[in-house]
């Protein structure tokens, strides 16, 4: 029984790695399950067993993307002191996520997405799981009085709005420029939450 689980759990892996390939080097609409089939050597109803469709094995994929960034997160931040400088991390990750290739995929795959509101619900969840992560950071912030108190969930909305909304920048600036862009959205984030050192 657990022989039998564990092989399911590596076909599953198999189609889930192909996948992955195949939607960044073709894109989203441009990879077909006859596509998946092929590249993995199983059939069509074996791939059907473990993702009812294209969409939830992308949906897959991503949620796995999300748990990746998050992971490499935590393993960052244990190594820096200050909020401030998790903060700075923060948006150079945020950075880093840019050269991720799923990326193209997976904006393709919202936008085909856009009529069906349970897909984008799940979106919208796994877009949610960042939120944690900003809480417990300007938490500490306030805690070590690096931050001055206030709503920290209103605190993380702003922070993710920054950090996302400046995504749009990735389109019209070299790659090379988004650190610098993203740094200084910290430092005018900081201005309005740093509180000032006291004089000597």
């Amino acid at each position: 029984m657990a022989r039998r689980k564990e092989e399911a759990e590596q076909s599953k892996r198999l189609i889930a790695t192909k996948a992955k390939e195949l939607f960044c080097q073709k894109g989203y609409a441009a990879t077909s399950i006859e596509d998946i089939r092929t590249a993995t050597g199983m059939s069509k109803g074996s791939i059907y067993y473990h993702f009812k469709s294209k969409e939830t094995l992308f949906l897959h994929l991503i949620e796995a993307n999300m748990q990746e960034w998050l992971d490499t997160w935590k393993e960052l931040e244990l190594s820096l002191t200050t909020s401030t400088d998790k903060l700075y991390r923060l948006a150079q990750h945020y950075v880093e996520d840019f050269q991720n290739p799923l990326l193209k995929a997976a904006e393709e795959f919202a936008g085909s997405r856009s009529a069906d509101p349970a897909i984008m619900e799940q979106l919208l969840i796994f877009t949610k799981s960042h939120y944690p992560a900003f809480i417990k950071l300007l938490d500490e912030g306030m805690r070590n009085g690096e931050f001055h108190e206030d709503d920290t969930k209103d605190l993380m909305y702003i922070l993710f709005a920054l950090m996302s909304g400046l995504s749009v920048a990735f389109y019209d600036l070299p790659y090379e420029k988004l650190g610098p862009m993203y740094k200084k959205a910290i430092d005018v984030f900081l201005d309005g939450i740093r509180l000032p050192k006291p004089l000597a």
